[in-house]
């Protein structure tokens, strides 16, 4: 008699204990689903997932052909809108059919896939000369670069030099494969016309 209390003392027991396993499995898998879904419906915040120091990147054309250079102390990427900010950053056309170009500021940010870039504080562009053309030199605040158009353009106060004529202004926009240049208002200058040949 003692033998078969015992035998349903342990079948209890293992019911019990399976039963309590099952419970916990069970918990333990809708907390995990839950917790899951609550990670994957929360928005990514606005922070850097990587930097990278003393970068270089070379922009290529669709044909592969290296289109110019972006180089800085400090590159910093954001998930959240695939953005990327800069410090200090250079950027130098690389068009063999074009005058050497170079843009530098203290700060910059760039949108995905590069297509705008925005540069900020102590802005300078610079065009080498080329044959009969002088120099050119603009210094800004600001410029939003596009890309794809090969313009450069800002709404704040502009300073330009080209070659010993001198116009400032505010609001400007540079189309480089052009060479256009157009000050948008308040306009003043002084005008040097070019040596006679």
């Amino acid at each position: 008699m003692k033998q078969r209390v015992y035998d349903r003392f342990a079948a209890a027991f293992s019911v019990v204990l399976l039963a309590v396993l099952a419970g916990a499995t069970y918990y333990l898998a809708e907390f995990g689903d839950q917790s899951g879904e609550e990670t994957g419906a929360r928005p990514l915040r606005h922070e850097p997932d990587y930097f990278v120091e003393h970068f270089a990147l070379t922009r290529l054309s669709p044909t592969g052909a290296p289109m110019y250079r972006m180089s800085g102390e400090q590159l910093q990427h954001y998930p959240d809108d695939d953005s990327s900010e800069f410090s200090k950053p250079l950027l130098v056309s690389l068009d063999p059919a074009k005058p050497l170009m170079t843009l530098r500021a203290d700060r910059g940010r760039s949108t995905a896939a590069g297509e705008q870039t925005q540069l900020h504080d102590n802005v300078l562009l610079t065009r080498a000369a080329e044959g009969t053309t002088p120099a050119l030199r603009i210094e800004t605040d600001y410029v939003l670069l596009l890309s794809a158009e090969d313009v450069a353009k800002t709404d704040r106060p502009v300073r330009i030099t080209y070659g010993t004529s001198s116009l400032t202004g505010v609001g400007m926009e540079f189309d480089n494969s052009s060479r256009v240049l157009n000050v948008l208002s308040n306009v003043r200058g002084v005008w040097t016309p070019p040596p006679d040949r």
